[in-house]
């Protein structure tokens, strides 16, 4: 029992020591004197960035624009003329809808004759001036093909058959739109797709514009 309490007091007293040798001394920070710091306190080598050449770069612009203003020394007169070139041109786009003479298109219109050995036309028909709302009525041989086609700047297109002989297609004019005339642009095509006739036609309300087809 006796050896048992020396071999505890030697463990502890070599516990003890092997604790003190690891122990971590601690650290003291001083404080950063503020007042002796000046511009070399942080002394960072610049380097200097080389591209292509070593050329300097151009100025291209004057930002410099330092003048007097109590002397006037230079003055900015902003009544000055501008140097650009004036336009000795300009771009305008003319009707011949809404004119004063309406009396001359108070008649019907005559599109002329064609001759084709196809079965059938395509007609296109479109508002070619100002889109104001103009309307006609498509006949053929006395038969309404369509009662009401407004005009518009995309063409209405459709198929007519034809009989042996003479045609007569009459667009006949319901209205003159928001300007007078009626105005529209037709275009005749055969079942194959080739341009019989393209026409232009100004009429007043009621007035026709009249194109007579013969099928051979």
């Amino acid at each position: 029992m006796k050896y048992c309490k020396i071999f505890f007091i030697l463990l502890l007293i070599h516990v003890n020591s092997f604790a003190q040798e690891i122990a971590i001394k601690s650290l003291k920070i001083k404080s950063l004197d503020t007042n002796n710091i000046n511009n070399e306190s942080f002394n960072l080598n610049r380097i200097q960035p080389i591209g292509l050449t070593n050329k300097q770069p151009k100025s291209f612009f004057d930002y410099n624009l330092d003048f007097d203003i109590k002397s006037n020394e230079k003055e900015i007169d902003i009544t000055t003329k501008t140097d650009l070139v004036t336009p000795t041109w300009k771009i305008r786009q003319t009707f011949n809808e809404g004119g004063a003479n309406k009396s001359k298109f108070s008649k019907d219109f005559y599109l002329g004759d064609l001759e084709t050995e196809s079965q059938y036309i395509i007609i296109k028909c479109r508002d070619h001036e100002y889109v104001d709302g103009d309307r006609i009525r498509l006949m053929i041989n006395g038969a309404v093909i369509h009662p009401n086609i407004l005009l518009s700047s995309v063409y209405y297109v459709v198929d007519v058959d034809l009989e042996d002989g003479y045609n007569n297609i009459d667009f006949i004019a319901l209205n003159e739109g928001e300007s007078s005339p009626n105005t529209a642009q037709l275009i005749v095509q055969d079942e194959f797709g080739k341009q019989l006739s393209n026409k232009k036609w100004l009429i007043s309300t009621g007035y026709k514009a009249k194109l007579v087809v013969f099928k051979k």
